[in-house]
């Protein structure tokens, strides 16, 4: 598991009281042991490039900073759910992908009207299928959908749809708020000179 926290530009991200670096770093590795737990998960191997949370818990460093106690000692009970457990310092080189993300989450706006669902995993039980549709008379199964736009006369490119005229044209199909647009510019004369009645019809179609 590699682990990576940031404090967020508008508040503490994830949590809604003002902390430090540090105590954000506490607050993803906890979230990663937690998500493990979660998942059952008895052997587990921890990557983090914050100094201070993984030689503490190593105790390898001492406890001087109060407000991380708290996130300590419950580190420590979580790291009892695991029969096999280690902690490694990682340069921030090496703990790329978790310093991208944790420097997105810092970068995004949370307010308390935004609710924040938390990442939920789940693991398959069997192995996947998939529906397997046969051709039918010799004709791939997607032979009727094809069909169905060459005989309206429709032609899609990416995200527009056109219909095919008479003459072979391409005409571009709008919706209501375009074909408002189009209109009042043909009106106002924006698309060649003023015209009868008949004429314009003719050039708004």
């Amino acid at each position: 598991m590699y682990f990576d926290g940031a404090v967020n530009s508008t508040g503490s991200a994830k949590i809604d009281f003002p902390c430090t670096n540090n105590i954000a770093e506490y607050e993803a590795c906890i979230l990663g042991l937690q998500a493990a737990i979660d998942l059952k998960v008895k052997e587990l191997k921890v990557f983090g490039d914050s100094m201070l949370t993984i030689f503490q818990t190593l105790k390898q460093w001492k406890m001087k900073d109060p407000k991380l106690v708290p996130c300590h000692e419950y580190l420590e009970e979580l790291i009892e759910n695991f029969e096999d457990i280690s902690f490694t310092y990682t340069p921030r080189m090496k703990n790329q992908f978790a310093d991208a993300l944790a420097t997105l989450a810092s970068m995004v706006s949370i307010t308390k009207e935004n609710l924040i669902e938390p990442l939920e995993f789940e693991i398959a039980q069997g192995p996947a299928h998939c529906d397997v549709i046969d051709a039918v008379e010799g004709k791939p199964w997607y032979a009727n959908i094809k069909h169905l736009p060459q005989t309206a006369h429709f032609f899609l490119s990416g995200e527009t749809l056109y219909r095919r005229s008479f003459d072979a044209t391409l005409l571009r199909c709008v919706d209501e708020n375009e074909a408002q647009r189009l209109m009042e510019e043909v009106h106002e004369g924006n698309c060649g000179p003023h015209m009868n009645r008949l004429m314009l019809v003719k050039k708004l179609m």
